[in-house]
């Protein structure tokens, strides 16, 4: 009867051992599985996220569309700032800040910016001058600066003097008054005549090389002609 009882206990406990045995190995299963499938969605998510994040970037990098608004702007000495703000013409955005530039210092500066605009104020020269919009991607915008006199007199005005020439004096000095400076200077016929060193300025220095007439011509910077006729007797 003892051993009976004896043995009925070590089976007993011998299948207590083996369960408690089974039970560890399948924690450390369900563990590791657990552990893998964490591990699956870390990895998942990092790259949905970094996949957004790319797409983010792309979506304005190599942009073409970016445009300055206005486009072109006229400037006088009574009227001499202007405020142009960079934009796309997409769906995109703009890298911001945007950073500003000029062709020509002399002409202008940029007084004031924000992220995405910039003040522009004229100096007392005119001229034509561009400003340039780059954002942070490197995409670039211009728009133009066209800067002129408050009042612009449409008539030139071309003296000579003498106003006729002899064999004995075959020079003179021709002047134009009115327009817009810098003068260009030719002449209709150049075997009766030309013009002594520079054919730029106000006035120029002409030179007859034989008897009869010759047409002084003279324009100024936005095109308006004059000419003057010169005889030699």
């Amino acid at each position: 009867m003892f051993r009976v009882r004896l043995g009925a206990k070590l089976i007993f406990w011998f299948l207590v051992g083996m369960c408690i045995m089974c039970w560890r190995n399948l924690k450390v299963v369900i563990m590791k599985k657990i552990l893998k499938s964490s591990l699956v969605l870390v990895v998942c998510a990092t790259f949905i996220a970094g996949m957004a994040f790319l797409a983010g970037c792309e979506s304005a990098d190599g942009l073409s569309g970016l445009t300055v608004t206005p486009s072109s702007a006229t400037l006088t000495p009574a009227s001499n700032t202007v405020t142009f703000v960079a934009g796309v013409s997409v769906t995109n955005s703009l890298a911001l800040p945007v950073e500003w530039s000029l062709r020509d210092a002399s002409l202008g500066s940029i007084i004031a910016s924000t992220a995405d605009s910039a003040i522009y104020k004229r100096s007392s020269k005119n001229g034509d001058n561009v400003i340039t919009a780059r954002d942070q991607y490197g995409n670039t915008g211009n728009a133009t600066i066209n800067q002129r006199s408050d009042a612009y007199d449409y008539v030139l005005t071309v003296t000579a003097s003498p106003s006729s020439l002899s064999a004995g004096t075959n020079t003179c000095t021709v002047t134009v008054t009115g327009g817009v400076a810098p003068y260009q200077w030719s002449v209709a016929d150049s075997s009766a005549g030309s013009i002594l060193g520079s054919s730029e300025g106000s006035s120029i220095v002409y030179q007859a090389s034989r008897a009869g007439s010759n047409a002084i011509n003279v324009s100024d910077e936005n095109g308006i002609s004059a000419s003057i006729a010169i005889i030699r007797y």
